[in-house]
């Protein structure tokens, strides 16, 4: 057998290893490890869209050859007429996880110049009051708040919030922007761990979740635009850069844009 016989020969044989190897690895995802598709990669959908409002079914549907999550995302607003996307989060045999493809909103501009944790900005400052004070009273408004420095949650949920106002640290940016991407970190616990996610800290389920990561998770949180070491960086940082206001009155953004801790306020979305 000459040289070029033996290379074609090891290259096929290398195939072979490596296909049967993706197909026994999807078959223990898909068989013994489904409950993972929700949490991680339903969880990696929320993440990755912090735009929409992601709500998993409860149980996967396994089938011989994958096993699918049923899921739908609805964009955020106040309205209850927002537009809702369904769909499933799928694992193959082969163990790569797709997802649906969810539209662009206006949300997405406004987090690509995201700026929470890069200090104080007056001018933005004073053009969110403008645009909060032109809000109509019986209006309810969906917003993003910048703090002007990165916090603890802890710190969030005692200082960063206007008295009276329901907590938003389920709703939290962990980052300033992710690498290589156009929007900060995000992250919605309630997503994933449900009732939990109002006794348990957001930061430490986050930290649970970074942890269920591994090696064989790479490629498909490549592909929702996550990259395993910046995840498990932000978890151990455990700092907060901003947040999600969900239906609150211009009044009540008014109280929050004034305090010292926040950058500025940019309005999502008004019903």
């Amino acid at each position: 057998m000459d040289t070029v016989r033996k290379r074609r020969y090891a290259v096929r044989i290398i195939a072979v290893l490596s296909v049967t190897a993706m197909l026994l690895e999807g078959m223990h995802l898909c068989s013994g490890r489904s409950d993972r598709l929700r949490e991680i990669y339903g969880g990696a959908l929320q993440i990755a869209h912090p735009e929409y409002r992601v709500t998993l079914a409860r149980e996967t549907d396994s089938g011989p050859i994958s096993t699918d999550l049923q899921m739908s995302a609805q964009e955020v607003g106040p309205s209850l007429n927002a537009r809702t996307i369904f769909g499933q989060v799928e694992l193959n045999v082969l163990g790569l996880v797709s997802a649906p493809s969810l539209p662009r909103t206006r949300m997405n501009e406004l987090l690509a110049s995201f700026g929470g944790g890069q200090g104080a900005d007056d001018f933005l400052k004073s053009k969110a009051r403008r645009e909060i004070s032109e809000l109509p009273e019986d209006k309810f408004v969906s917003a993003i708040v910048e703090l002007a420095e990165p916090m603890t949650e802890d710190d969030l949920t005692s200082n960063g919030q206007t008295p009276g106002i329901r907590s938003d640290a389920l709703y939290l940016f962990l980052s300033d922007k992710k690498t290589n991407a156009d929007t900060p970190l995000y992250w919605r616990p309630c997503a994933v761990y449900e009732e939990e996610c109002t006794r348990t800290s957001a930061v430490q389920l986050f930290r649970h979740w970074t942890a269920n990561l591994n090696w064989a998770d790479a490629l498909n949180l490549h592909n929702f635009g996550l990259d395993i070491p910046e995840l498990r960086q932000t978890a151990e940082r455990g700092l907060v850069y901003g947040f999600l206001t969900y239906g609150y009155s211009g009044k009540a953004l008014a109280e929050i844009v004034d305090q010292p801790t926040v950058r500025t306020v940019r309005i999502v979305a008004v019903s």
